[in-house]
């Protein structure tokens, strides 16, 4: 694991209950961060305070389910009445389906938008403005490989990501002069718990199990291998760091060279 020092930091990790954000939250917090972890998921998201690192304050669960728009609005507020100060955001949270796309449902569309998209959007937006502009600040966003092109099964959650794209560039122009970075990561195929419904609907789709398309995806990765939650936690844990402060509006692929040959 990369250590990168957070010391006096205050952290916001949504969907902070598995996966990537569950390794972000575990790399801030080893840096010296004060991690408040942010998931609808409540027995996950304490078990994930209680596993972290102790630093001079208490790490903080906030269960919170960021589909409605107020309760995305509410998350910063809540935060500040705990910390009274916010330095870095990383916004982990994040659902994906597949599906063919002359079927998505209007239900199934909203639930992506909503989530990989509004609740960025507006969770972002508050957390820029309650930063300090002397210290600074670090929004981190979730993108994707499929954010920057085209899917046949994931339209809508290609279209999103493609929309976390943009929104980064637009928060990174827009707080610069509060000397806020704002970066996308973008991870491609990666060994997360959000795969095991995602691969029940490629299988109702495609008739293929898991392992076909796991064999598939690290064949036709470079590197020989799908990702892992601490290869994205590494470069996370890297733009959130004071090493970063010239990198900003940035979209960067965690894939292993997949973008290349997918």
């Amino acid at each position: 694991m990369a250590t990168y020092v957070f010391r006096d930091r205050v952290a916001v990790v949504t969907g902070a209950a598995s996966g990537i954000g569950w390794a972000v939250a575990q790399q801030l917090a080893a840096g010296g961060a004060r991690v408040v972890a942010v998931d609808r998921n409540k027995d996950r998201v304490h078990e994930l305070v209680r596993s972290l690192p102790i630093t001079t304050s208490t790490h903080i669960a906030l269960t919170k389910d960021i589909r409605s728009g107020s309760a995305a609005q509410e998350v910063v507020p809540e935060v500040l009445e705990k910390t009274e100060v916010l330095d870095i955001l990383v916004n982990s949270a994040g659902v994906c389906h597949f599906n063919q796309i002359n079927t998505i449902g209007v239900e199934e569309w909203d639930e992506v938008m909503e989530i990989d998209v509004r609740a960025l959007f507006y969770i972002s937006t508050t957390a820029a403005d309650a930063m300090d502009p002397v210290r600074g600040g670090r929004i981190i966003n979730l993108g994707s490989n499929a954010g920057r092109k085209g899917r046949a099964l994931s339209a809508h959650y290609a279209a999103a990501k493609a929309a976390v794209a943009n929104i980064t560039e637009s928060l990174a122009l827009a707080y610069g002069s509060k000397k806020i970075t704002v970066n996308t990561v973008c991870p491609g195929p990666t060994d997360t718990p959000m795969w095991d419904a995602n691969f029940r609907e490629l299988k109702s789709i495609t008739g293929k199990e898991a392992a076909g398309f796991l064999e598939t995806w690290s064949k036709q990765t470079p590197l020989g291998r799908i990702g892992r939650p601490e290869d994205v936690a590494n470069l996370i844990a890297f733009l959130a760091s004071d090493q970063a402060a010239f990198i900003t509006g940035q979209e960067i692929n965690v894939c292993g060279g997949f973008m290349l040959t997918s």
